[in-house]
């Protein structure tokens, strides 16, 4: 499979070919439909068409072989990896372009160097198991390291994704089992009391541009892509708002007709739910709309062109060190955001809303842990026992 993993090639007579695996193998072959165009995108769109149609008409219920077919088991020719470029295929016109990237991505550097070259009947439970084992403890390509608990999850849900779709086109007969991962969420990053207070310092004393990001993500809780793409339009000055439709993103570049390996999209957030309207605190609205720009300018740039994402955190780790207080990441803003609210009694329901979570669980398993500060008010309020003899008027007087 190629960096794109798309069963795209250019032959040699100039012409692009693309294919689809048809079906169960026959007589030990694979069997393939082809589509031929004079470029990429040609032979691209005509095999999108295709796999469309078939999701249509039932998942390719055509295709699929009987269990009398099945006998014998699947070629050795069909190999796992072409069973992960057609699901890719199948997916480019369903999820989002971030989605595909990241599926894409995920597949080429974990699933693919260990399963690929395994015939779809080979991977049972078994081989799941070991594979999700060994990612587990070595999957990190950075040091060889564990692999974080959230990877690992995506894994296992794209692996079922997979094999559910070599199902439905008769590659397996069942999809194996498959171990559950469990993933504990680390505790969330939060800025002290002081630390927020240092960098609020830093941001009013800049009063540029990009300073009133760092207010909407520490005021609003905006995540760093809401922010980038941020336009003063989006600003409702009679309800005291602000409303999050867009994300800036940098993801993997999946054409094989462009040489760049990533680009920058502006589109939707990847859920419903992170489409939102947001409350400001007052004095903090009122702040904004006295800098306020023509209602097409970004907000972070104060002009027609918006900010990356990649440029936005280090300009923010320049103004930690400023500050004084490094060693936060930006999505610390958001956290010390829900934080604050958790600690003034901020409802779940509403918080959830305003974060742009799909359920209020998430919110409360993330930041219903109040803060060491929040934990001593509480205990200070419990009735207790006299050590000292300082509370002697409060005794009984059937002790005297």
């Amino acid at each position: 499979m190629g960096r794109r993993g798309e069963n795209i090639r250019k032959r040699e007579d100039g012409r692009w070919e693309a294919r689809v695996i048809q079906g169960a193998p026959r007589e030990g072959r694979t069997n393939y439909k082809y589509f031929y165009g004079k470029s990429y995108r040609d032979v691209k769109r005509k095999k999108t068409e295709y796999l469309l149609l078939l999701e249509s008409e039932g998942a390719g219920s055509a295709d699929m072989p009987s269990p009398g077919r099945m006998a014998g088991g699947i070629a050795e020719e069909l190999r796992f990896r072409q069973v992960v470029e057609e699901w890719l295929a199948s997916k480019q016109t369903i999820v989002k372009a971030s989605t595909l990237a990241c599926y894409t991505t995920m597949a080429e550097a974990y699933i693919l160097p260990k399963l690929g070259d395994l015939t779809p009947a080979q991977i049972d439970a078994s081989v799941l198991a070991g594979f999700l084992a060994e990612q587990k403890e070595h999957g990190r390509h950075k040091n060889g390291g564990m692999l974080s608990g959230k990877t690992l999850a995506d894994l296992r849900m794209i692996l079922m994704q997979i094999l559910s779709f070599a199902k439905a086109r008769g590659m397996i007969r069942a999809v194996p089992d498959c171990p559950s991962v469990n993933v504990r969420p680390a505790a969330p990053c939060v800025l002290t009391k002081r630390e927020q207070e240092l960098l609020e310092q830093a941001v009013l004393s800049e009063d540029n541009p990009f300073s009133l990001g760092i207010l909407l993500s520490l005021y609003g809780g905006l995540r760093i892509g809401e922010v980038c793409a941020l336009r003063w339009g989006d600003f409702d000055r009679g309800n005291g708002t602000v409303h999050i439709s867009r994300t800036v993103s940098r993801i993997a570049d999946l054409d094989a007709s462009t040489p760049s390996r990533t680009k920058l999209v502006i589109d939707t957030p990847k859920t419903d739910c992170s489409i939102r309207t947001v409350p400001l605190p007052a004095p903090v609205f009122r702040y904004l709309m006295q800098r306020s720009q023509c209602g097409e300018n970004y907000v972070v740039t104060g002009s027609a062109k918006y900010m990356e994402p990649r440029v936005c955190r280090e300009r923010y780790k320049r103004l930690l060190r400023r500050a004084g207080v490094p060693g936060h990441t930006y999505h610390s803003l958001r956290h010390t955001f829900a934080t604050r609210c958790v600690e003034n009694g901020v409802d779940m329901k509403s918080l959830s809303e305003i974060m742009g979570h799909s359920d209020v669980k998430i919110t409360m398993q993330r930041y219903i842990h109040p803060s060491m500060d929040a934990k001593r008010e509480q205990i200070d309020k419990l009735p207790c026992f006299d050590v000292s003899g300082q509370n002697r008027g409060h005794q009984n007087t059937s002790d005297a």
